[in-house]
């Protein structure tokens, strides 16, 4: 049996590292700011090529004014950049989109090649989850990709890749930028499973043990039904065998009314008690006698016999209350069996019961815990107890203390307490 505590919140696990966590609390302000920079780098940069010609921008050397191509790389830039800021939501479009650019401008410099790989990172690390073939799509988009780049590289129409060997360099450090990509979304993908797996066990065992609790109330009451039915039986029987020995005698008259009315309540009580008990849906309620203290060495000699090497010390006298009688009986039996079930080979198995002072049971044993043992198992046992001890306001508990596992129960003085 498992000890039963509250459910704390449970923390999720966050990116490691301060930037981490800055990416993951403001991922849009990021990308606006990383789009930012590229825009300004990329537009210096198309300035600075046209600065660097003699004469006015869009003038070549040799004075041939090509002015629309100034414009047009200027708009692809921001047109690219500006893709750029729904590269999470539509990765393949912005990739498609910007790759197309970044071969075009290839002949006038790198910065469409940046703008690439960060469209290529995006292609790979945010398809959307329910994408089953997202990391497949990636690679041929990749691959359409890389073929256009080794054409360029093998024609030589552009200044930045110079030849099959730089642009088979490029392809490689893209491809590795797409790996990078897929790796980080599949690890997402696996830390949101787990995520998901560990809610639905947190709610599976919260359930459980509501359903525990609901199970043991349900056993409890059916258990003091049986108590109570026995108590309002012998009180109906006591009434009715007064009112027989009392008879038609004039001078008793009043006490032979009240006492046949207690009797007549009685029977009443009786009878509400039994179609409470049906209304947990049990029709039938029990009219055996409920153990009691005095039968658990009879309990007892039938786990020995199932090879349980058990021993018994009782000190004072057990409580008069059948109710709390009962709790005891029912708090050995589960102990024992719970010794029978998930120790493994004890030699020492100790039931202690003290009334001296209340009710203390200590239930002791020095066996190892088997691997499906109480440490792991389903905790119904002690939350039965620490029903029955709540009903009595004592406690319960069960835990490992050196070599032994030791449940102990215990319940207050119940004289003066009504039952």
């Amino acid at each position: 049996m498992s000890a039963v505590s509250s459910s704390s919140p449970r923390k999720l696990p966050r990116p490691s590292g301060r930037v981490g966590r800055v990416v993951a609390a403001h991922p849009r302000t990021i990308d606006a700011i990383l789009v930012g920079l590229l825009a300004a780098v990329w537009l210096l940069a198309i300035a600075q090529d046209e600065l660097a010609v003699s004469g006015s921008i869009g003038s070549n050397a040799d004075g041939s004014y090509q002015g629309w191509i100034v414009v047009v790389r200027y708009l692809m830039a921001v047109i690219s950049c500006a893709a750029l800021l729904f590269r999470r939501n539509h990765p393949i479009i912005v990739f498609a989109l910007v790759a197309a650019i970044g071969v075009f401008t290839l002949m006038y410099g790198w910065a469409g090649i940046l703008a690439t790989a960060i469209a290529v990172y995006s292609l790979g690390a945010h398809q959307s989850d329910r994408a089953a073939r997202a990391a497949r799509i990636a690679q041929l988009a990749f691959a359409a990709f890389a073929v256009v780049i080794l054409v360029y590289g093998f024609s030589g129409q552009d200044q930045v890749l110079g030849g099959p060997g730089n642009a088979l360099f490029a392809i490689v450090v893209l491809f590795a930028i797409l790996v990078v990509g897929i790796s980080i979304r599949e690890r997402r993908l696996y830390v949101s499973a787990l995520l998901s797996h560990a809610e639905s066990l947190e709610r599976e065992q919260e359930q459980n043990a509501r359903l525990a609790v609901a199970d043991e109330r349900e056993h409890i009451a059916r258990e003091m039904h049986d108590v109570i039915a026995h108590g309002l039986t012998v009180m109906v029987r006591l009434a009715d065998g007064a009112r027989s020995r009392l008879g038609e005698t004039p001078e008793y008259a009043d006490v032979s009314r009240a006492v046949g009315h207690i009797a007549e309540t009685g029977r009443r009580s009786l009878a509400d008690t039994r179609r409470m008990l049906g209304a947990l849906g049990d029709q039938e309620a029990s009219h055996e006698p409920q153990p009691t203290v005095d039968q658990i060495p009879t309990l007892i000699e039938d786990y020995v016999r199932a090879g349980v090497p058990v021993s018994v010390h009782q000190r004072g006298t057990a409580p008069p209350s059948p109710g709390a009688q009962l709790a005891v009986y029912r708090t050995v039996q589960e102990a024992l069996t719970n010794v029978l079930k998930h120790a493994d080979s004890p030699t020492e198995v100790s039931v202690e019961l003290d009334f001296s002072d209340g009710c203390v049971v200590t239930v002791s044993d020095d066996g190892k815990q088997q691997s499906a043992g109480v440490e792991h198992g389903s905790g119904r046992g002690l939350t039965g107890m620490l029903q029955r001890a709540a009903i009595f306001g004592g406690v319960a508990s069960a835990r490992r203390e050196g070599s032994m596992w030791i449940v102990r129960f215990t319940i207050p003085d119940q004289e003066g307490v009504t039952q």
